[in-house]
This record gives C-alpha cells, structure tokens and sequence, in this order.
C-alpha cells in the first residue's frame, strides 16, 4: 500500500484540506492520504491551539466514510516529544513495514526544511512530495531539497483555518468551507468564539 502521510494542525479541518489531500491522492497514485493532526508541531509551540483530541474528532468527521482520506492519530500517539517528522516516519514505517509512506507538505516548507530535523535523513529515506502554489519561488529553496522533492500543481483553493477561525469568531458564515459534520460540531462545542469551551 502507498500511504501519503498529510500532516498539519487542523484547527479546523477545512474543504481545501480534503481537496488537496484527495487531488494529490490521485495525481501520485497513493492508495490513501491519512490526515494527522499534530499534537505539538515544534515550529507552533509558541501558539494556542484547541486541544488535539478535538482536532482529531473534527478530522474524523470531516473523512466521514471516505475510503481513500482517512483520519490518523499517529502523531498524537506517537511517545517521543516533541515530535519531529523524521522520528514519526521511522517510527510508523518500521510498524508498517508492509506499507511505503509518502510526506506530503506545503510548498512553505519546502523552504523552511533545513531547518527540520535530520532533513536530508528525511530526503534520502522517504518520498516528499509539495504542493505547488503560484507564488513559490524555486530559487528561495535549497538546491538539494529541490532535487528530492516531488513537486505536485495543485489547485489553488484560498482557504486557512485561520481565517475560518477570525470569520467564526466574528459571527460570520463558514458554511461550504468546512464539511457540515464539523461545521455541527464547532457549533455544538462553541470552538472559536473567544472565550475556552473546555
């Protein structure tokens, strides 16, 4: 099986996430895409963020019964903290080792990998694969991340959890920007209005 591991913070899981996990799915010829919520992504220490297991509800209510993008609590399970990516493939292929993994990422980390953990480690043992957006520009990257990365043209959908996050907070509508099953749950948990649901 080829797995493409989409990690990110989820906070909310939004259509675009869905439609880029898909679109990739589909251009790479993996059997599935898993969306991971981060439980401490070491580059957003610095950032409140809604508890993980929330996170990790909204996901699995925005895969639904998808048979192809589907929810994984890798990483909030994973025992080694904080969590880097090279230590959650290792981890995750060595008990799977029936399975290849992909890491899909945004064409903005492309330009930040060096600054991950054992980055070339990374580049030489798994396939990574980057969403291409207009306003990347190849020469900011390092030369050998562009050698082993595996560049995919996505569409460009203008969407942020950030942004549906302002928008909630000030009463407006997010409807057909994030799957209704997690639009009723931010609604039912009141997530996002300034205050602390939990």
């Amino acid at each position: 099986m080829k797995i493409g591991i989409f990690g990110g913070t989820f906070d909310p899981p939004h259509m675009g996430h869905l439609i880029l996990a898909e679109f990739v799915r589909d251009e790479m010829n993996l059997d599935y895409v898993w969306l991971a919520p981060a439980l401490d992504p070491p580059h957003k220490l610095d950032r409140q963020k809604t508890p993980a297991h929330i996170r990790y509800q909204m996901v699995q209510l925005a895969c639904g019964d998808d048979p192809h993008i589907r929810p994984s609590d890798i990483d909030l399970t994973h025992n080694r903290r904080p969590s880097y990516t090279i230590d959650l493939l290792d981890d995750v292929s060595s008990q799977n080792p029936e399975h290849h993994f992909s890491l899909i990422i945004g064409s903005d980390s492309v330009l930040e990998f060096t600054t991950w953990k054992d980055w070339r480690q990374i580049l030489e043992k798994y396939e990574v694969i980057a969403l291409y957006r207009p306003d990347f520009d190849p020469k900011d990257a390092n030369p050998f991340v562009l050698e082993h990365i595996k560049f995919v043209r996505n569409p460009l959908i203008e969407l942020s959890s950030s942004e549906i996050r302002r928008r909630i907070k000030e009463g407006r509508s997010v409807r057909f920007m994030v799957p209704a099953p997690v639009l009723d749950f931010i609604r039912e948990n009141n997530l996002y209005h300034g205050g602390n649901p939990f």
